[in-house]
């Protein structure tokens, strides 16, 4: 099996996706913000739409693995599984005697009800439903208070890992609400038997020192071809993580040179893809005001061992310069002033690139998805009534593992 990504519009071959569950089935108006969610998902359509989504990629000639199902598997290994219940359940969140029975509860438990719990939380009012009696239950004002909190923005495959060429990601995640996809992520890689007898170089997210507040997110990873990344400096990825990932690649000979992209922070600007995708070899999806608004610099190893930091002109000089290209296509946002900043809002520029010139992109962007067709591109459209909602399009939704060469 080979993983490995070496571009952005390279056929996609493997993919993780996470089918949205009973995770968004607790989101609440009063938790939605800590959980990073503007609205309320209606769970059942949003599982339609993302199973039309998955058949969409198999229909491209993609593998579709389903993190829930790695997870699963991860958790009938024994050691596994006490390895991700020790992560997950600590004094720190709920107290010595809650994790100390709950975490006895959970090793002993059916697989599907662990994963049920890793991924929707568990309320305190619950803790009687796995016979444990909370000691401070009546001290809790808050009658929808988490012992552990459920994980809805997994969704959003993209952030918690990604591939640069044939090395791994593990990304340090910035807010509470995701810390644990990430605990979760690195079991799979390192338990699951589709990826434990496949060794790889880990970029990121392995030593002591990766960690808060040297975060990183997938959304802000993009790798243009064999010898370039572009990474976001954004409100979710901190240039102290930048700084270390882009040594160790240039010390590991894996990339040449990183792109990296100052964002204004923003939340409809998140990550770097909430704004840029590639779309084909000499084309990309921009929001406009990306073009000249932002500073954007080039890293590059030196001969001793350290790290040049040069002035870009611009993204679009930046890019073509490093594709070898006298001219690269941005094809902007589609609409008027306020059309470009609401089918932005909605994900018009999060597409995801399945072959050269062939990409998903939410049907509700019609602007946009216009101007890319215009422009050459067969756009493959989603319905998106709901899973729009959550603020993450196609890329966000997917964790490519292997694309083909080109």
């Amino acid at each position: 099996m080979v993983l490995k990504v070496s571009s952005e519009i390279a056929p996609l071959r493997q993919v993780i996706v996470h089918r949205p569950g009973v995770e968004i089935a607790r989101i609440t108006p009063e938790n939605k913000e800590a959980l990073l969610f503007d609205d309320l998902l209606w769970l059942e359509r949003a599982q339609e739409e993302h199973d039309a989504f998955t058949e969409i990629l198999r229909g491209q000639g993609a593998e579709v693995l389903f993190f829930e199902e790695l997870l699963a598997d991860v958790l009938a290994l024994p050691d596994a599984r006490a390895e991700v219940v020790a992560r997950a359940i600590s004094p720190a969140t709920c107290g010595r005697h809650v994790a100390e029975a709950l975490t006895e509860r959970l090793l002993k438990a059916p697989v599907n009800d662990v994963v049920t719990v890793l991924l929707g939380g568990l309320l305190e009012r619950e803790l009687v439903d796995w016979g444990i009696e909370p000691v401070f239950a009546d001290l809790v004002a808050d009658r929808f208070h988490y012992v552990l909190r459920p994980l809805p923005n997994l969704l959003f495959m993209r952030d918690n890992a990604a591939w640069i060429n044939d090395g791994l990601v593990f990304n340090v995640l910035a807010t509470p609400a995701r810390f644990r996809e990430s605990d979760y992520m690195r079991a799979i890689y390192h338990h699951h038997p589709r990826f434990a007898d496949a060794p790889f170089p880990v970029w990121f997210g392995k030593d002591p020192g990766d960690r808060y507040p040297a975060t990183i997110e997938g959304g802000d990873v993009l790798v243009l071809d064999e010898r370039t990344v572009v990474l976001g400096l954004s409100e979710r990825t901190a240039p102290a993580a930048v700084e270390t990932l882009a040594e160790r690649l240039f010390a590991g000979g894996t990339v040449e040179q990183a792109i990296v992209v100052h964002l204004h922070h923003a939340r409809a600007m998140m990550h770097l893809d909430t704004a840029f995708t590639m779309v084909d070899r000499d084309a990309f999806n921009v929001f406009p005001g990306l073009l000249s608004d932002v500073d954007v610099h080039v890293l590059r190893p030196t001969a001793s061992g350290g790290i040049s930091v040069d002035r870009a002109q611009g993204l679009e000089a930046a890019v073509g310069e490093a594709l070898g290209l006298s001219q690269v296509r941005m094809i902007p946002t589609g609409g008027d002033a306020i059309g470009r900043l609401r089918e932005q809002w909605d994900d018009g520029n999060n597409t995801l690139a399945v072959a050269p010139g062939v990409v998903v992109a939410y049907q509700r962007n019609q602007e946009t998805n216009r101007r890319l067709r215009d422009a050459g591109i067969e756009v493959l459209e989603l319905d998106s009534s709901e899973l729009c909602r959550g603020r993450g399009g196609s890329r966000c939704m997917t964790q490519p593992l292997e694309r083909e060469p080109i």
